[in-house]
């Protein structure tokens, strides 16, 4: 789904299904939190990119939810409670794991070209019929990438300011730091993140060493491309900056639906090997199908 646009709930409405479901109403529970199970799995898959990993945080969260609901007071939105929950979730996740290189992309594509079982994979899945290459959700699924180069609490200020749309306010309590504090953290983490695109993507920078995006969509067959995209541009009249070719490529981030969208299949699978790669250091796994899952 598109992470620009978060479900909306009548605020009266919200505080009336909170108090039933604090009192035991199943019914009024499953109002309250089944509008958000598709928004928090979109977050939790984009934070640790891997569906089975983010389709059991899911129940983890939504199980912590029903636990604590009698603590939620309304101090903040319903939405930041739950947020919040997710967020640590996540982090408590991803602490155990080993963070990203900046070239994962890269040497994926680099071993994935060595490896006849990798390309035949990888053509079966640009053929599929209800396949379709699409530019922007890759943009997508590389801004995930890079997300995990990041210290995961920057990684999640990062995500809860410019992906999701919370304030300094919000994300400050989510993390439950200081808003300084989370200023601090979003900062560094812009200035990672637009640093390694100008280094890395030719979509930013004519010299960036991947093109990763357009290759993918000119091996695709044609009637599985979807439209294209030749460089990420800001607003006519505005000069040309690393910041806001990074703005740019966020609001592309907030409405692509990589969790459902229509490259779905490879974005999976790329996520898969490629956590198989830096999370556990094993480099021959895009030559051994024997460490792939089958697609759902």
């Amino acid at each position: 789904m598109s992470l620009a646009a978060l479900p909306q709930m009548p605020p009266e409405q919200e505080v009336q299904l909170v108090r039933q479901a604090k009192e035991g109403d199943e019914a009024a529970f499953l109002r309250l939190v089944d509008p958000w199970r598709k928004p928090l799995f979109a977050y939790i898959y984009r934070m640790v990119t891997q569906r089975p990993d983010a389709e059991d945080l899911l129940q983890d969260v939504l199980v912590r939810v029903l636990e604590n609901l009698r603590e939620y007071r309304g101090e903040g939105s319903f939405k930041s409670w739950l947020f919040g929950i997710a967020t640590h979730v996540c982090l408590d996740h991803l602490r155990q794991r080993q963070r990203w290189r900046v070239e994962a992309q890269l040497e994926a594509e680099k071993h994935a070209e060595m490896s006849q079982p990798a390309l035949e994979r990888l053509g079966e899945a640009l053929s599929q019929p209800d396949f379709a290459f699409e530019i922007r959700e890759h943009i997508a699924y590389c801004f995930a990438c890079l997300g995990r180069t990041l210290d995961p609490e920057e990684q999640a200020a990062l995500m809860l300011k410019e992906v999701l749309g919370f304030s300094n306010e919000e994300g400050a309590r989510i993390l439950k730091v200081s808003e300084p504090v989370f200023r601090h953290r979003l900062s560094a983490a812009r200035k990672t993140m637009t640093e390694s695109y100008d280094g890395l993507c030719q979509l930013v920078n004519k010299g960036g060493a991947c093109w990763q995006c357009r290759g993918l969509r000119e091996v695709t067959p044609e009637l599985n491309r979807g439209a294209d995209l030749v460089q990420i541009e800001v607003a006519p009249g505005v000069a040309v900056t690393p910041e806001n070719l990074f703005d740019a490529r966020l609001q592309i981030v907030r409405e692509a639906d990589l969790e459902d969208g229509r490259t779905r299949l490879l974005h999976d699978w790329f996520f898969e090997v490629t956590t198989l790669q830096e999370d556990g250091g094993r480099r021959e796994v895009w030559a051994n199908p024997s460490t792939w899952k089958k697609p759902a």
